[in-house]
């Protein structure tokens, strides 16, 4: 985000072409950061760039992408299991966010906040003739959120600017579109160092009545989950690089005579050369010698680096490896929560900040609605969000079993399975037992309260 003095705006409250212009400057210089982020999580590393002075050295480049792997282990930790809402209106709530596909929609969203450390959602209204709350993501590459210096952040406006061009990709300047409480205003304007973007080329009204465009922080100082960690992550890679390459130098040795020459010039030298590397037959005279000169490498010492830097790695960023022996075997559910403490910590830190996002969403929605008639209550409402990680049922079923006695069935069947819904479950076994007794009587030949036949009181 942008923190801007408020009384920058018009005293009408517009947007003075002057602040957008200076806006727009603070965060291309932002831009320089995003798109080295984007790079590192597409495989796009500083390796790549590596030159040696010499061209005939071996220069290999490998790509070791713990930037990715950071980044989708903690979306997928976080947001794998889609975010519910619980409580009065909720049913509601529900069935729309699932005919827009939210799930879909909060995972691309949550891929751009790891990634960026902030990502930026766009509140919309469909052009259907019943027009419905829509969500999109905006690049934080070319969009930004403006707001207040005081202590509440209050929004000021949003923006976001895109290049245009024509057909045969020649340019045509740029649109700019800001967002405010009441109105999305599109100009066009040739180049963006300007205070004077002129005339709208399009004002549309809205009624979410506040921004429509929600900044969705991953931490308090907006960085991304490896952002930390990238020296390391090249320092792997250069690493690894090195290996291959002492590998090739190795297979390229030279050969060291000595006590004998190849001819006495230097055309000579060259043509037994050649002859030499293609008979691969070297015959030495009485005294002479030959032998591979090679560099000793101690693969003892670079594993035990390279081990020490990936560490480092899954430490610093509190994602740990999941391929390394620390996962392997049979461990208790307490030690395994132990090794995803950190993960764990992360994953609250991004949870806290995504649910105080969602609840602006949810304020957007409930706007939308009072102007539908349709009254939302906020504080009946309640965000669950849940981690995907393997669930052991035998165990917790055994759990359940070994706890009958003092602990309700209630209380057993929610510690089991969360979601399952108590009353409904109630019902069932209740049928099951009645059907159970049913079929009992049935093979003993007798239905129920039903006495034998030739059982008949006299008196009756």
């Amino acid at each position: 985000m942008i923190m801007m003095d408020r009384d920058f705006l018009n005293k009408d409250g517009s947007i003075p072409g002057k602040l957008i212009r200076r806006c727009i400057e603070i965060h291309k210089k932002q831009v320089t950061r995003f798109e080295k982020l984007d790079q590192y999580y597409d495989g796009e590393h500083a390796i790549n760039s590596r030159q040696f002075s010499d061209d005939s050295l071996p220069n290999n480049k490998l790509i070791c992408n713990h930037a990715a792997y950071i980044t989708d282990m903690a979306v997928g930790y976080v947001f794998g299991v889609p975010v519910q809402y619980t409580g009065t209106g909720a049913e509601e709530l529900n069935k729309h966010y699932t005919a827009i596909d939210e799930d879909s929609h909060n995972n691309e969203l949550a891929l751009d906040i790891s990634i960026f450390g902030h990502g930026l959602e766009l509140n919309y209204m469909s052009d259907e003739e019943k027009p419905q709350p829509l969500l999109a993501c905006l690049s934080p590459l070319n969009s930004f959120l403006v707001v207040d210096n005081t202590v509440q952040h209050k929004p000021l406006f949003a923006c976001t600017y895109n290049k245009v061009v024509d057909i045969d990709g020649n340019d045509k300047g740029f649109d700019i579109v800001i967002y405010t409480e009441n109105q999305e205003i599109t100009y066009h304007s040739d180049v963006l160092e300007t205070d004077d973007f002129g005339m709208p080329t399009e004002e549309k009204e809205h009624f979410f009545q506040g921004i429509q465009v929600i900044e969705y922080q991953n931490n308090k100082r907006e960085r991304g989950d490896f952002e930390p960690v990238i020296t390391l992550i090249d320092a792997y890679n250069k690493l690894q690089s090195d290996r291959v390459n002492d590998k090739e130098q190795l297979v390229d040795a030279l050969l060291a005579v000595s006590n004998v020459t190849f001819g006495d010039t230097e055309e000579e030298m060259t043509a037994t050369a050649k002859l030499l590397k293609k008979m691969k037959i070297l015959e030495l005279p009485e005294g002479a010698d030959a032998k591979w000169l090679v560099k000793n490498m101690n693969e003892t010492e670079v594993e035990v680096l390279k081990k020490a830097i990936k560490d480092d790695i899954h430490e610093f960023s509190k994602v740990p490896c999941l391929t390394d022996e620390n996962f392997v075997g049979n461990a208790s559910g307490v030690a395994m929560k132990y090794k995803l403490l950190g993960l764990e910590q992360l994953g609250k830190t991004k949870e806290r900040y995504f649910k105080k996002g969602l609840r602006q969403r949810l304020k957007l929605i409930s706007n939308i609605n009072t102007v539908k008639a349709k009254n939302t209550d906020l504080t009946q409402l309640d965000v669950v969000m849940k981690r995907s990680l393997p669930v052991d049922d035998e165990l917790l079923a055994r759990i359940a079993q070994e706890t009958a006695d003092f602990i309700s069935w209630e209380t057993r069947v929610q510690r089991f399975d969360p979601e399952l819904d108590i009353e409904m479950e109630k019902e069932r076994l209740d049928k099951e037992k009645e059907d159970a007794v049913k079929r009992q009587q049935a093979a003993f030949g007798n239905q129920p309260n039903n006495p034998p036949d030739g059982d008949v009181d006299e008196e009756e």
